[in-house]
């Protein structure tokens, strides 16, 4: 059968998560190599992210940029369907929020969190409204809908009027493959690299509500003042404003912002980390927990949302609304070096529960389950969706 990956979405290094999400699934869909076609609807920036000649995957470069969301909204629910039609598509799975709401044929719909509902006062009164109304009609209407932890399934039943069984989970997964190509710890440096002086703790720099900056740079500074910690704050990312009382406290020329980094660049710092810090009051996943994981680095984390879902026993948890939780568990982990190999040998353990092979097996399970309940669905109709199709 042809199944379409809607991607309208996708700009490559700009939306985060869902880039991951959708270029795992691919990777997973290699290894597995299903009973089925796959064709790759793409926007022009997007255009190389996968060859033209792909022999696992035809690419539909759609006439849209994704950068301009009102045009890309627009193609996607006008001007999508016609291609869907012209390339007799069976299934159109869309793999970030948002789907075509007046689709004729079966869809599955990629919801991975409902943050833009939890925190979305950060973003435009017209952007939010949008996502919700499309969104709520995309859930809706979509034969199953796919989300990537048990929290956020959670969190969309009780949004959305659907039946329980509509709703399934797909974790994600660490990409294994990019540890393996970064170099190791003796081999010459990356010169655009900043210098960082060991030891040091690192988490990611955001400006977004929900990653809790402010409150991590605060229990940092606390675990620095009251309990001594050796370790300085690397924050990967851009450096974002931060609260007047804050700069001038004791501690504060340990944070070190990187800026913008590659991918690879991102690894070499992560790896030589003593730990991770992940602070986050809402995620639908947590996909940094693993890739620090992945590399041996022992993490702290938020107990709130999904994250103990991945971490599982292979974290040390904090309540994220506590500036004192938090500093006590850095300061815990800081000063405990037995700790942190209990943590780094716990992490590799827990690894085991996440593969990209896992999720795209249980993402074509869905797809095969959706074609066949469409296919007994037009047989008792009196219909053969094949000659259908071919009118």
């Amino acid at each position: 059968m042809r199944i379409g990956l809607n991607l309208l979405y996708l700009i490559p290094g700009i939306v985060g998560g869902t880039e991951t999400y959708a270029r795992g699934l691919l990777r997973g869909l290699r290894q597995i190599k299903p009973d089925h076609e796959f064709f790759l609807f793409v926007n022009r920036e997007s255009d190389r992210l996968i060859a033209d000649d792909d022999p696992d995957f035809s690419k539909v470069v759609c006439p849209v940029y994704a950068v301009n969301r009102k045009n890309r909204y627009h193609f996607e629910q006008i001007r999508l369907r016609r291609y869907v039609k012209q390339y007799k598509i069976d299934l159109l799975h869309s793999l970030a929020y948002t789907s075509p709401i007046f689709l004729s044929g079966p869809s599955i719909v990629s919801i991975p969190d409902l943050n833009f509902k939890a925190f979305g006062n950060s973003m435009p009164l017209s952007r939010r409204l949008m996502l919700r109304l499309i969104v709520r009609q995309a859930v809706i209407r979509s034969n199953k809908v796919i989300t990537i932890s048990n929290f956020s399934r959670e969190e969309i039943l009780g949004q959305y009027p659907v039946p329980a069984e509509k709703v399934v989970v797909t974790h994600l997964a660490a990409d294994n493959n990019e540890v393996m190509e970064t170099k190791s710890d003796d081999e010459p440096g990356d010169q655009n690299l900043p210098a960082l002086t060991l030891p040091y703790a690192m988490a990611f720099s955001s400006s977004t509500a929900n990653k809790n900056l402010s409150g991590l740079i605060r229990a940092f500074l606390e675990a620095k003042k009251k309990h001594h910690i050796l370790q300085k704050l690397v924050l990967i990312g851009h450096q974002y404003p931060v609260e007047n009382d804050i700069q001038g406290s004791y501690g504060y020329k340990d944070i070190i912002w990187t800026g913008y980094l590659e991918r690879r660049n991102v690894l070499e710092i992560l790896k030589r980390a003593d730990f991770m810090i992940y602070p986050s009051f809402y995620e639908g996943f947590g996909l940094p927990v693993l890739e620090a994981m992945t590399v041996g680095v022992p993490v702290i984390c938020s107990h709130a949302a999904s994250i103990p879902e991945v971490a599982g026993d292979a974290g040390i948890y904090f309540d994220p609304f506590s500036i004192k939780d938090m500093a006590l568990c850095i300061a815990r982990v800081a000063k405990n070096q037995l700790l942190r190999r209990e943590l780094r040998e716990k992490g590799f353990k827990n690894l085991d529960r996440f593969s990209w092979q896992q999720t795209a097996a249980q993402t074509v399970a869905v797809y095969d389950e959706v074609l066949q309940n469409n296919s007994f669905r037009h047989s008792r109709e009196g219909r053969n969706p094949v000659l259908l199709k071919n009118r």
